[in-house]
């Protein structure tokens, strides 16, 4: 098949090819390209056609193709699209509780901040995980100072961290839960 007679194939397949790939696609511009993607293919590979039936095949054969191609990826796209939303609203919920986190971690360093010196280290060695023997070994005080300075603490900290959910996690961080609890 020469240019001319490829223009010539053009002209009478084209509108056919561009309705058949309508059909699969139902979107007239995406039909449009796959339409003209199809011919350049004959275009390209125009002088392996001895006849224009082998030719016209061919190209609705690679119309085909790139429809079923088109549909896959929006099906992945889609698939891709659903999965980002799922994970987007994971990371919203992360960011969320994160923010929360982050921020109710600075509402209790604040109130800590106000304690007495001495008060304030044992508090803070006790958030490192530390139990009271470990906090009387660092500080080279007895366990009763450490448990005196607790409850007094603790005992500041409820007045300043009106918030349950600063209290909360307190308790939580410092794992004193009964102690925290008691006093």
């Amino acid at each position: 098949m020469d240019k001319q007679n490829f223009k010539l194939f053009f002209l009478k397949y084209f509108d056919p090819v561009y309705q058949f790939s309508r059909k699969y696609t139902d979107d007239a511009a995406i039909a449009h390209d796959i339409a003209q993607d199809a011919f350049i293919k004959v275009y390209e590979k125009r002088m392996d056609f001895d006849a224009i039936e082998k030719a016209k095949s061919f190209v609705y054969t690679t119309a085909r193709n790139l429809c079923l191609n088109h549909l896959k990826h929006l099906k992945i796209e889609h698939e891709y699209s659903r999965s980002f939303l799922l994970n987007e609203t994971e990371e919203q919920q992360f960011f969320f509780e994160e923010v929360t986190y982050q921020e109710t971690l600075r509402v209790l360093y604040n109130a800590i901040d106000k304690l007495p010196p001495q008060t304030k280290e044992i508090i803070l060695i006790g958030l490192d995980g530390k139990d009271n023997n470990e906090i009387a070994a660092t500080l080279n005080i007895s366990v009763n100072t450490v448990k005196t300075l607790k409850k007094n603490a603790y005992k500041t900290l409820r007045e300043l961290l009106v918030d349950h959910k600063a209290m909360l996690l307190l308790v939580i961080l410092t794992g004193d839960k009964e102690e925290f609890i008691s006093y």
